[in-house]
């Protein structure tokens, strides 16, 4: 079973994403509000996937990408954000981002996300 840890502030996004993912039989092990806390998270948990926001309080996505990155480099992490700048998918996609999935994303594109990604 692929698990999977979920890191976006907004609860709605974290819901409708769980229950995507449920559904499609992914282990979410865990979820965070914030970049600080999607670090500690991926130690604690070591999942196979990271959704992973990249407007967030503490740490933004994009260094909370960075230090999992070089930490944990076989975690598979797909960006998800509504603020799909190219700037944004550029510097996520160089700092090591798997994929990136913009929102609102429906559950086809976040499980081909993960099939890319684990691939």
């Amino acid at each position: 079973m692929i698990k999977a840890l979920i890191a976006d502030d907004d609860e709605i996004t974290r819901v409708l994403l769980r229950s995507m993912l449920r559904q499609n039989r992914v282990e979410v092990v865990g979820e965070a509000r914030n970049g600080e806390d999607a670090q500690s998270l991926c130690v604690k948990f070591r999942p196979d996937v990271l959704f992973l926001d990249i407007n967030m309080p503490r740490i933004n996505g994009i260094e909370a990408l960075k230090g999992i990155k070089s930490s944990h480099p076989k975690i598979a992490v797909i960006m998800i954000s509504s603020d799909a700048t190219l700037k944004n998918v550029q510097q996520a996609c160089s700092e090591g981002a798997d994929d990136f999935i913009v929102k609102p994303f429906s559950q086809a594109k976040v499980m081909d996300a993960i099939a890319r990604s684990l691939a």
